[in-house]
């Protein structure tokens, strides 16, 4: 029988081969780690995981009640849970009042309200409830009261006739009613009347007609009620270039936008009664604008080139005689109808924190981006920071209350009401 024996083992050849078995496994780990081991689901800020029960309310979130025409306390319609972003500083301490820094919310109506003003008293709101398609009055407590029984769903505008408490919706067939929530009286007005606004004695409106036949389109003003109309002047296919808009002082009823370079544009201004008055030479294009109570200051918001297409503040004289005059630039990056007056001399402004290049194109660039709030000196056009909201909200509308005590303010992305106090 043949003899044999076995080879001689080579110890740093086996070595070599632990080595090589180790560093396998260890990419083989790695590999499975990196692209095949399942992630369990954590739980986003502000919400909880499945079977546990959300913390307490946050300071101030509450729901206000809801009181039904006989007075009785009815159950709130549509109310949310709100999942509320952070801070920017977790833990930073948050002001009762408005002071310069993060400053507490107090929740109204966490039901959806896309159009709210102030009431007569001018210390409560006007509300539009789209969850019930029903109108409420606010007050600053959040209680809320049925203005009428009736229904109006799906309203994609209002315009408030705040001091008479009445309100034109226009509806997406684009039907048209005005209603009185004192008489609760129902009135149609045409349905190609459009982007309506009332006379400082909310006893006139004026709109656009936008008729279907194009050399029928005019800006018009008639009776509240729709009676006693007349048109004022031509639109033909220019009716995204016009801007109703009727001032405190009823001299102007609507701006003509006009381009004269790639920069800068002018405005004209029309009266009621076909005047057109001194033109203003504006600092860019697509212009927003509001006057201040007493007609005599105008702020607009503006974007060309040299602000990398943001929008930019600004204030001028609005008086027919002196338009454009002590016209100078506000230092805040914000739209016109982000900003409400308290006074002919006092606004206050909701101002991004940041603002990407072309937003003043596109303004939804800007719907999840938080907001601080500005005081404005309309004379001086002087700014200062007043607040930042406790939680980061993207702030919608604004109103003050006539004592000045409280600034309320609707959402974007929620659509919810709140206030924060400035005294």
């Amino acid at each position: 029988m043949p003899s044999f024996s076995l080879p001689r083992l080579d110890l740093k050849k086996i070595l070599m081969l632990l080595g090589f078995l180790f560093l396998v496994i260890i990419i083989g780990f790695a590999l499975y780690y990196l692209f095949f081991k399942p992630t369990i689901p954590q739980p986003a800020p502000g919400e909880t995981e499945p079977g546990q029960v959300g913390g307490l309310p946050l300071a101030g979130e509450r729901t206000g009640e809801v009181v039904g025409p006989e007075g009785q306390i009815v159950p709130g319609v549509g109310e949310r849970v709100l999942t509320r972003k952070p801070p920017v500083i977790p833990g930073a301490t948050t002001s009762e009042y408005a002071e310069g820094g993060i400053t507490v919310v107090d929740d109204l109506d966490t039901s959806a309200t896309p159009f709210m003003s102030l009431d007569s008293s001018g210390n409560g709101l006007l509300s539009y409830n789209s969850d019930s398609g029903q109108f409420y009055q606010i007050e600053n407590n959040g209680n809320k009261t049925l203005l009428s029984e009736r229904k109006f769903p799906n309203v994609e505008n209002v315009t408030w006739g705040e001091n008479t408490e009445q309100a034109i919706m226009e509806f997406p067939d684009g039907s048209n009613v005005l209603y009185n929530f004192r008489t609760q009286t129902q009135t149609t007005l045409p349905q190609n009347w459009t982007e309506f606004d009332f006379s400082s004695a909310e006893n006139q409106i004026a709109f656009k007609d936008l008729d279907n036949n194009i050399d029928k389109r005019f800006i018009g003003i008639a009776n509240a009620d729709g009676s006693g109309q007349h048109y004022i002047e031509f639109l033909g296919n220019k009716e995204n270039k016009v801007q109703i808009n009727w001032s405190p002082s009823n001299q102007i009823i609507a701006t003509y936008e006009k381009a004269t370079s790639g920069d800068f544009s002018t405005l004209f201004f029309i009266g009621p009664n076909n005047e057109n008055y001194r033109s203003l030479d504006v600092n860019g294009y697509g212009v927003q604008m509001q006057f201040n109570p007493d007609g005599n200051k105008l702020i607009y918001s503006a974007q060309n080139s040299l602000s990398e297409n943001q929008p930019q503040l600004y204030v001028t004289d609005a008086a027919p005689d002196t338009i454009g005059y002590d016209h100078k630039k506000i230092n805040l990056n914000t739209w016109a109808d982000k900003c409400t007056f308290a006074s002919a001399k006092t606004m206050y402004c909701a101002v991004p924190k940041s603002l990407p290049e072309g937003s003043g194109w596109f303004p939804e660039l800007a719907d999840d981006v938080a907001d601080y709030i500005y005081k404005v000196d309309v004379d001086t056009g002087a700014t200062s920071f007043i607040a930042e909201p406790e939680f980061a909200y993207s702030i919608n509308q604004m109103e003050i209350s006539q004592d000045g005590s409280n600034l309320f303010f609707t959402d974007r992305q929620t659509q919810t009401l709140h206030k924060i106090k400035l005294k």
